[in-house]
């Protein structure tokens, strides 16, 4: 069961790669999953240490779900401060052309509610950890599986929002 769990966790780096290749030509997808690569190489880098911290390993996930709905927050933000310190065009035109897909709202959606496993996970470990309860019910039998069918459900939304990349950049030139 345990290599299922990591097939999903390595998924979510192969659809984003998939979504990069499949939408080259969108500015604004390439953008939005490339902030994600950095994202998801940052998590794949920390997992080997914080995996071993065992208590406070849930509490690290739940701060990374939250870093992972940045790139949604900020990205427009941070592509209009990189087209005025580099003066690209590429970082312009993403800056102009950035709306909110519904493929990225129900990204923020599964990523709150990741949000919320993970804390109350931590808070359950926490609360196992100092006796106050006996046995850590949500994390032993609900969360992997909980984690696993979010993880899934993103790699659905990269995909659905690089197939969708192109028409939404159409839809944008033709309302111009």
């Amino acid at each position: 069961m345990y290599e299922i769990y990591s097939l999903v966790d390595h998924a979510q780096l192969a659809f984003i790669v998939l979504g990069l290749l499949i939408s080259w030509k969108v500015p604004t997808a390439r953008w939005f999953f490339i902030s994600y690569l950095v994202v998801i190489s940052i998590n794949m880098t920390m997992f080997p240490i914080t995996f071993e911290w065992k208590t406070h390993y849930y509490i690290f996930q739940a701060f990374l779900n939250i870093v992972f709905i940045l790139p949604i927050v900020y990205r427009r933000d941070l592509a209009l401060f990189l087209y005025n310190k580099t003066g690209a065009n590429f970082y312009k035109q993403v800056y102009e052309k950035q709306k909110l897909s519904s493929q990225e709202c129900m990204i923020l959606i599964i990523f709150c509610g990741a949000v919320l496993v993970n804390s109350y996970t931590w808070l359950e470990v926490l609360a196992y950890k100092y006796y106050w309860i006996d046995n850590a019910y949500f994390k032993l039998y609900f969360r992997n599986n909980i984690i696993t069918i979010i993880q899934l459900m993103l790699c659905a939304c990269f995909l659905s929002y690089a197939l969708k990349a192109e028409s939404r950049e159409l839809n944008y030139e033709n309302t111009k």
